[in-house]
């Protein structure tokens, strides 16, 4: 019995002492666990802490950046206010980056803007440390970085127009650049859109300041024309009406002298007025040619030859060797210039001569018209280029003339580049000199006033389409002399319906008449396959109504009031190019 019991509790002990073992080994575990979490907690708690203070951190870098935007945008509703009212000046320019250094952040700025004064210049302004400013090239960007991040440059544009440029020296983190970007961009839009208005606003009182002047020139011109439209129209119709009672004698070619000079007299004056007219609306053209000066020249001198003799004058006429034989210019607009200035002379001067030179210098055809007129005292000189002026504009005036030519002379030299000046001796006379920078063309020789080759325009079938019984009588009458006897519209519809079923060689179009004009006629007919020449007869001579009767499909134009030349030389030009295409 004492082995049993021996064994027992042996086996017991062995129990106890792995049931021991064991429990050990679970307490060591769980230390081992306790350990590793208390770890853990420690790591997670480091790792809260940390993101605390990230936070905490970027919180604080929130709060500066919107005090940043804030400071910022407070600047900019103020300074556009300010611009609404007042114009961009150096002193609004430096108010400003004075308030950009204001802000903490902002350690220098500078403002480069175009200047008022000069061209092409720019006006620098600079606030805080100068020193702190690099060169940055944008390279045609809107803005860049320095390589540090720390400084900023923005072009200030309008359209493709640079008006200058900011820039900005700012310590601040890299985060911020896009916020910072934003903001200046607004700035830079701000100034541009206030020059914008301030170009506008000057352009708006230039246009009313000429409106006002314009108004009160036509003022003038009205008061004047009146008279002067009224002279040559009664010598017109007095005259007409003498010789309707009056055989064909001596006394009717006087009366129709008396015609023939008033009517030119009042041409004079409309072209004058028109021209007047297309320069003040910017609508003067200068059509360069090749031409002969000599012809030109020959032509001028032929003019005023009889002209002066009439008056008894001497006409010294010195055309100089050196010209060259063609030049490329405007011959209408030289040849208006030399006959302004020459028929000014003769009408200021009583007795003695007028000298005329013609020279090539530098370049330029240059030409001086000299006088022993009555000369021009020198308090009027410097008017005397401007509209409706004359030395004596008072109502007991004894020369008369709208006071345009002299305007006129001017406004045409300026458009060809050139200059015109005057000298003067009240009493003793005047020498006006003019110089018009052209080119010499070497390898062809043109002839501004070649007479027409012949050709038998009798043979042409001619369709006249004109509203104006006055003018259909008179354009019927001319062809009549060249054995023509065209057919007569009243107006494009009527062309029309006479080209559906009928064939001519060439049409006059008058522009303007009613149910359907000129333009639209020549336009129709064009889209239906018409090859004629068609011709616009038109009393405008603007580049707009020149531009629209070539755009409809009009081959020349003839010029209101017109001759029986400019009819027989179309006639001709148009006929040989019809005959030229047909063979």
């Amino acid at each position: 019995m004492a082995n049993d019991e021996i064994q027992a509790l042996t086996k017991k002990l062995e129990l106890l002492t792995r049931k021991i073992a064991r429990e050990k080994a679970a307490k060591k575990a769980a230390e081992m666990l306790l350990e590793e979490k208390s770890r853990e907690l420690y790591s997670a708690k480091q790792l809260v802490e940390d993101s605390l203070v990230d936070i905490k951190e970027e919180s604080k870098q929130g709060i500066l950046l919107l005090q940043f935007k804030t400071y910022l945008e407070s600047i900019l509703l103020d300074y556009n206010q300010i611009l609404l009212k007042k114009p961009i000046s150096n002193m609004l320019l430096q108010r400003l980056i004075n308030d950009f250094t204001s802000i903490e952040n902002i350690k220098a700025s500078r403002i480069k803007f175009k200047s008022p004064l000069q061209e092409n210049q720019f006006d620098s302004f600079y606030a805080g440390d100068k020193l702190l400013l690099q060169h940055l090239s944008t390279a045609k960007r809107t803005l860049c970085w320095s390589d540090d991040h720390k400084q900023i440059k923005l072009l200030i544009k309008s359209e493709d127009t640079i008006l200058g440029s900011l820039t900005l020296v700012i310590e601040s983190p890299t985060s911020w650049q896009n916020t910072i970007e934003k903001q200046l961009l607004l700035f830079c839009d701000m100034i541009s859109a206030a020059q914008r208005r301030q170009e506008l606003l000057e352009n708006t009182i230039k246009e009313k300041l000429r409106a006002e002047s314009s108004e009160q020139s036509t003022r003038d011109f009205v008061a004047m024309i009146n008279h002067e439209l009224r002279t040559p129209l009664n010598g017109l119709l007095g005259s007409a009406e003498l010789m309707l009672d009056t055989p064909l004698s001596t006394y009717q070619q006087q009366l129709l002298n008396t015609m023939h000079q008033s009517g030119e007299l009042l041409r004079v004056i409309i072209n004058d007025l028109l021209d007047l007219s297309k320069m003040s609306a910017g609508m003067l053209q200068i059509v360069e040619v090749s031409f002969s000066p000599s012809k030109l020249c020959q032509m001028i001198f032929e003019i005023f030859k009889q002209r002066t003799e009439e008056f008894g004058l001497t006409f010294n006429y010195h055309y100089h060797d050196k010209i060259p034989n063609t030049l490329l210019g405007d011959p209408d607009r030289i040849k208006q210039i030399l006959v302004n200035l020459i028929g000014n002379s003769i009408k200021f001067t009583k007795k003695g001569a007028i000298t005329v030179d013609i020279f090539w210098q530098h370049q330029s055809l240059c030409f001086n018209v000299k006088d022993t007129g009555c000369g021009i005292p020198e308090n009027k000189i410097s008017t005397l280029f401007d509209p409706f002026t004359q030395v004596n504009n008072t109502s007991n005036r004894s020369h008369e003339g709208t006071g345009l030519g002299l305007a006129i002379c001017k406004q045409l030299v300026d458009e060809m580049k050139g200059e015109i000046s005057l000298t003067s001796v009240f009493g003793q006379g005047s020498c006006f000199s003019v110089t018009l920078p052209l080119t010499i063309v070497e390898d062809r020789v043109a002839d501004v006033e070649a007479p027409q080759a012949h050709y038998p325009i009798e043979t042409l079938d001619v369709l006249v389409v004109e509203d104006s019984k006055v003018n259909q009588m008179m354009i019927k009458m001319m062809l009549v002399k060249f054995k023509i006897n065209p057919i007569i519209a009243n107006n494009g519809q009527e062309a029309l319906d006479y080209l559906a079923n009928n064939s001519v060689d060439i049409i006059f179009m008058d522009c303007r008449m009613p149910i359907v004009d000129g333009f639209e006629a020549t336009s129709r007919l064009r889209k239906q396959g018409y090859s004629k020449p068609i011709i616009a007869l038109t009393a405008s001579t603007t580049s707009v109504e020149t531009e629209q009767c070539y755009s409809c499909g009009m081959d020349e134009i003839i010029n209101k009031p017109y001759q029986q030349n400019d009819i027989k030389n179309a006639l001709t030009k148009w006929g040989q190019i019809i005959n030229t295409i047909e063979s």
